[in-house]
């Protein structure tokens, strides 16, 4: 009797298990998609602007210290958009100010990693400038 009792509980654990794994490709997925766009006061994206990628990692009671990772450019409507890798780093994202331009929104914004449905949420994450 209690060898049944000790195998139907391994059943039913393993089918609550098995429920939980599915393998229909609902697997997590922790890269994180950063897209938006750098315009100006008016809206009107602006092209050929870097937006830099800067990772760091958090120290022992210290914030993190970046250094830029990659560097990609606003296409000819001011778009840009870039996938980061899952790892141990926190990012952070920065915008150039092209000569003759002030920034109206901040010019370096942290990246979000929360996660919902085993998937990170898109980061859209726009720029205004002015000139």
């Amino acid at each position: 009797m209690r060898n049944t009792i000790i195998l139907f509980s391994i059943l039913i654990i393993s089918l609550i298990f098995l429920s939980n794994c599915r393998g229909d490709g609902d697997k997590q997925n922790l890269d994180i998609h950063v897209s938006g766009k750098v315009s100006n006061d008016k809206g009107v994206g602006i092209s050929n602007v870097k937006i830099y990628f800067q990772r760091g990692k958090w120290g022992n009671y210290a914030p993190p210290i970046y250094t830029t990772f990659e560097t990609v450019t606003t296409d000819n409507n001011g778009n840009y958009q870039y996938t980061i890798k899952n790892d141990s780093y926190v990012y952070k994202i920065c915008c150039e100010l092209p000569s003759g331009y002030n920034s109206v929104t901040p010019r370096c914004k942290d990246i979000d990693y929360s996660v919902i449905h085993s998937h990170t949420i898109p980061n859209v994450i726009n720029f205004t400038l002015t000139n």
